[in-house]
């Protein structure tokens, strides 16, 4: 579990095709603090093990399904991107939950000032409403609004500066993940069986 705070920028210098994975290593410094091998850290919204390490770096391995759901190609190789370590039950929750798990993807449309406006696909969007929760390349943002498959999100000066929402221009992708809640309601709409929407309600 992550919080949508990203904690440092990292920068892609390693990228390596395989047969069925991706070798992925990024530069960073700050979330290695205290960091293990087998630990998870959050890139760009990817939740991601640590496979190897030292005190510059981090390596890790990427499934080519996973590749399918994300932005992640070779294009990614020498850009900016937003780390946070996984949450400890001691830490303060000032985001939301956010899994690392990509559902998909959107487009960045416009910017104005600072709001930026989103275009994805139905899959993703009927989880999206005004006023809730979305993390964008794993930074927990508050959208704005939300229409058909378009949404927006207006950021503060802070998480410009601090995130490489600074560098997106007109027509880049990002990584999206959904509210958990969202899909929990979603799935209970859906559920017939009295059963499982007792045990939905549960999470609630």
């Amino acid at each position: 579990m992550f919080t949508g705070i990203a904690e440092e920028l990292g920068k892609v210098i390693e990228f390596k095709q395989n047969s069925d994975t991706v070798k992925i290593k990024i530069a960073c410094k700050k979330v290695l603090e205290g960091t293990k091998l087998g630990d998870s850290i959050m890139t760009d919204g990817v939740c991601l093990t640590v496979t190897e390490m030292t005190d510059s770096y981090y390596k890790a391995d990427i499934m080519n399904e996973s590749l399918k759901k994300t932005k992640f190609d070779r294009n990614i190789l020498g850009k900016e991107v937003n780390l946070e370590r996984a949450l400890r039950f001691s830490d303060r929750l000032d985001g939301h939950i956010v899994q690392g798990h990509i559902d998909g993807v959107g487009r960045l449309i416009s910017i104005s000032k600072n709001v930026y406006r989103f275009k994805t696909n139905r899959e993703i969007s009927k989880y999206i409403v005004n006023k809730g929760s979305i993390a964008i390349d794993g930074i927990s943002l508050t959208v704005s609004f939300e229409q058909d498959d378009i949404f927006e999100v207006s950021l503060i000066p802070e998480t410009i500066a601090r995130t490489n929402i600074k560098n997106k221009k007109v027509g880049d992708l990002v990584n999206l993940e959904t509210d958990i809640l969202s899909r929990i309601v979603e799935k209970l709409n859906r559920s017939e069986n009295k059963e499982d929407r007792s045990s939905l309600l549960d999470l609630l």
